[in-house]
Order: C-alpha cells, then structure tokens, then sequence
C-alpha cells in the first residue's frame, strides 16, 4: 500500500484539493437540494429523521448498483474511467484516480440526478422524508470520499473501519465483488459477485 511518502508532494497535492472540492460541492449543493425540499414540502420531524437513515440506505444501495453495474462491465466509458482506478492501484499515479471525480460540478450531477427519485417518493408519500434523505446522501458521500482516500493511503480508521479497509482492498485485487467502500450491506444482500474482472485501458 503507498503512503504519502511514495508519491511526489505535488500528485498528492492535485489529489487532496479534488477531495475536498468534492466534499464542498456535495455539502453546498446538498444543503440547496434540503433547503428547497423544505420549501416545498413540509417539515415533519420524525419523517426528517426517517429520511436521514433512508437517505444512508439508498446512498449505499447506489453506490453498489452504480459500482457493480455502471463502472464494471466492459465496453462502457465510464468502466473505462474507472479501470484507470483500478491499474493505477499502487503505483505512484494512484491519487489521481481514487476521488469520485476530479471536477466538482460531476459531484453536482450525481446529487441532481439523485435529488429526482427522492423528490417523487417525497411527492407520493408527503411524508416528510426528503430533505433527511438529501442529509442522509450528504453524509454518506462525504464519508465514502474520506474512508475511501484513507483505505488506499494507510489513512487512520476506527477499528470497526478496518474490516472495511480489508474488504475495499480485496475488491482491488480480484475486482470480482465487493462494491460497497466501506458499508457492505449491498454486498451481503447479493452475495458473492460473477461480475466480471475491471477492463483494463
């Protein structure tokens, strides 16, 4: 596994300012998406708690479907992108890789598209869950972004994290399950993977 040490001051430095870009962007644009929920549909406090564990379970639901099924199989463009994660693994280009994007407005995308079937459940059911799902999102991706950097470099992780550490790095080297970073609850649903191997570029 690299450290900070094996790579050049300024690879790490392009790498760490995208990661916390990524995290501005999500937290700014997340808190817009809460605020015009909250305009639009009424406030209801334990719907807004619900929400914010709703919101943790559907952003690890998408983070598995999108790994497993949008970033794995060959012949897509964005397996293509996310293949150049996966063979710059250990090498000292390695940073430049492990963000969910380089550019923030992607982060703004990914919340937008998001925010869509959040505000239609919120429309069917009025029961106050959207803007603590948003929240929920919001957390979630910030601490994938986090966990995830800290997985790849050696990074200080709770104890109960470092059984995540093992699972994300098992992933690397066989890249044939194991599409929740850091909370498998998607992969214990599903079971062993067939997905298979990452293209290469």
């Amino acid at each position: 596994m690299l450290t900070a040490s094996d790579i050049s001051p300024a690879t790490f430095a392009i790498s760490l300012a995208a990661k916390r870009r990524n995290a501005v962007a999500a937290i700014l644009f997340g808190g817009l998406l809460v605020g015009l929920f909250l305009e639009v549909f009424s406030f209801k406090p334990a719907g807004f708690l619900a929400g914010i564990l709703l919101g943790l379970l559907y952003a690890n639901a998408y983070e598995y479907f999108f790994h497993r099924f949008l970033l794995h199989p060959p012949g897509r463009t964005l397996a293509y992108y996310h293949g150049l994660h996966h063979s710059t693994w250990g090498t000292p280009d390695e940073p430049l890789y492990v963000n969910f994007a380089k550019n923030p407005l992607v982060v703004v995308l990914l919340f937008a598209l998001n925010a869509l079937p959040i505000f239609a459940l919120e429309y069917v059911l009025r029961a106050g869950l959207a803007p603590g799902m948003m929240v929920g999102f919001v957390v979630y991706f910030v601490a994938y972004e986090e966990i995830h950097w800290r997985i790849h470099f050696g990074g200080w992780l709770p104890s109960w994290l470092e059984s995540a550490r093992r699972h994300h790095l098992q992933h690397h080297a066989a890249a044939d399950g194991r599409f929740n970073i850091f909370l498998p609850l998607f992969d214990w649903l599903f079971g062993p993977s067939r997905a298979r191997k990452t293209s290469r570029p």
